[in-house]
């Protein structure tokens, strides 16, 4: 018995409760829907389907068809993905006094920003048509604290803003080098009434969390076939 009236292995029990309990807690606090790109920007939350650590493999990852990523398209099992693709050295600081300092081979960090101070973004520039099915973010994160954003946006400019899909890294994540991947979403794109956005987000302003790329998994628009016009003779 201690002097809270415990013995010693019942206060042993409630601790490792009390762990456990926690444990979830920062699980949970990991998993939160992730905040909006602007003020009022409606969105859906995805997050965390699949990892990716480049020192457990060799060569390039799997593209989104792979098995091993269970991971394909449910409308449409036997069309083939095209992919837009950016390294984070073409991001570019959405607002004029955004830091961001290239770090090489593609990824970049933020050197000053605070919240939306911190987003990276370029035009993703898609045909008319096509539909978007999963985002993947690449990134180096080394920072136990924070992580590494991706969204795609869309805008309806001057009118209105939507986050269509997000995903990150988890803040847990020390691992360095790896990707996420989005779960899956179908945004026909329509460039006549939206314009659609890449945008990298880093957690904090360090050399520890680095945007290292985006890339779009879509199904190009469908091509009509007609068949030739035949003419009679007279």
């Amino acid at each position: 018995m201690n002097s809270l009236g415990f013995h010693p292995r019942v206060r042993f029990v409630v601790t490792g409760f009390v762990l456990i309990a926690l444990a979830m807690a920062s699980v949970t606090m990991a998993q939160q829907p992730a905040p909006p790109t602007e003020p009022g920007a409606a969105q859906t939350d995805s997050y965390h389907t699949v990892v990716y650590d480049s020192s457990a493999s060799t060569g390039l990852p799997p593209d989104e068809h792979s098995p091993a990523n269970s991971i394909q398209s449910s409308n449409a099992p036997n069309l083939t993905f095209k992919y837009y693709q950016v390294s984070g050295a073409t991001l570019r600081g959405r607002n004029g006094d955004t830091g961001y300092v290239y770090d090489g081979a593609g990824c970049t960090h933020v050197t000053s920003g605070s919240s939306t101070g911190r987003i990276l973004n370029t035009d993703l520039p898609l045909p008319d048509g096509s539909v978007i099915k999963y985002l993947r973010v690449y990134y180096r994160d080394t920072n136990a604290a924070n992580g590494v954003e991706g969204y795609i946006t869309r805008y309806q400019p001057g009118v209105g803003t939507a986050d269509l899909v997000h995903a990150g890294s988890s803040d847990a994540f020390v691992g360095g080098y790896g990707f996420v991947v989005s779960a899956e979403i179908t945004e026909t794109v329509n460039n006549t009434s939206y314009a659609y956005t890449l945008i990298g987000w880093p957690d904090d302003a360090n050399v520890a969390n680095q945007i290292c790329g985006l890339r779009v998994a879509y199904y190009a628009p469908t091509t009509a076939t007609y068949l030739p016009l035949v003419r009679q003779s007279p």
